[in-house]
């Protein structure tokens, strides 16, 4: 028994010896093309700024004006709460092209895709909050991006009246990450 355990332990040590020289070959055979592009990505992400992180909040009453939650390269993104207390949130540019893309949970689980891939400056405000029948306490991750290489994320939740220990407002919080 002892002899056949040795044979396998062997077997083993052989199978990781030879995966490791293959994967030795791949990398040597990697192309000049290849590692320019990944010099050229670290090149640029070096010449950006510091990304800026912040935290959001908005508590609102039914019927709030609209709030400015944040304005960051080239994303506004607004919330009110409606007559009904049902949070309201838009997002806007100021950019000449951009992109919106995400996806928002609620609070049955149904997954809705938020996207937009010719949001510009003169586009109409894009919804972040979907008309959703009854429940609405939901999540998503929002990413947008401009033509010129400007780069956000945000992470939002947002929750109907009553909320909070049973209070008679509606929220919408977060935090985002820009370039």
């Amino acid at each position: 028994m002892k002899r056949s355990s040795r044979t396998r332990n062997l077997s083993a040590l052989a199978a990781v010896a030879l995966a490791a020289g293959a994967v030795t070959a791949a990398t040597a055979a990697a192309t000049p093309d290849s590692a320019s592009t990944v010099r050229t990505a670290h090149a640029t992400a070096v010449g950006t700024s510091s990304p800026v992180s912040r935290t959001f909040s908005f508590i609102g009453k039914p019927n709030s004006k609209t709030t400015t939650l944040f304005n960051l390269d080239s994303l506004l993104i607004n919330a009110r709460c409606d007559a009904r207390g049902n949070p309201v949130i838009f997002a806007f540019t100021s950019a000449g092209n951009a992109d919106i893309f995400g996806r928002m949970f609620d609070g049955l689980g149904r997954q809705h895709t938020i996207k937009n891939s010719a949001f510009t400056s003169k586009s109409a405000g894009v919804s972040l909050s979907p008309a959703i029948p009854g429940d609405f306490n939901s999540s998503g991750t929002v990413m947008f991006e401009s033509s010129t290489g400007q780069v956000v994320t945000v992470n939002y939740a947002f929750d109907n009246a009553t909320t909070l220990a049973h209070l008679n407002v509606c929220t919408v919080y977060g935090s985002v990450i820009a370039s």
